[in-house]
């Protein structure tokens, strides 16, 4: 029985989360692993998102991965 562990970023408009996907035996199965705030930005009179902000929780979402001992 093998095991292959996926992690995703899912970007919408005013939220974002990390999914982590199993893959054994031919199964798929998914949960929600951490969900997070996409803040919109102001720069010179135009709207961005916070792309700092989102690589800090995907890298937060990394480390909680280490920290579980989940090996995507």
């Amino acid at each position: 029985m093998t095991e292959h562990i996926f992690m995703a970023v899912d970007l919408g408009a005013t939220s974002g989360r990390t999914m982590i996907g199993r893959l054994c035996d031919g199964r798929l199965s998914q949960q929600e692993f951490t969900r997070f705030a996409n803040p919109i930005i102001e720069v010179n009179g135009r709207f961005y998102w916070d792309i700092f902000s989102l690589y800090n929780e995907i890298v937060k979402a990394l480390r909680r991965c280490a920290d579980e001992h989940i090996a995507i």
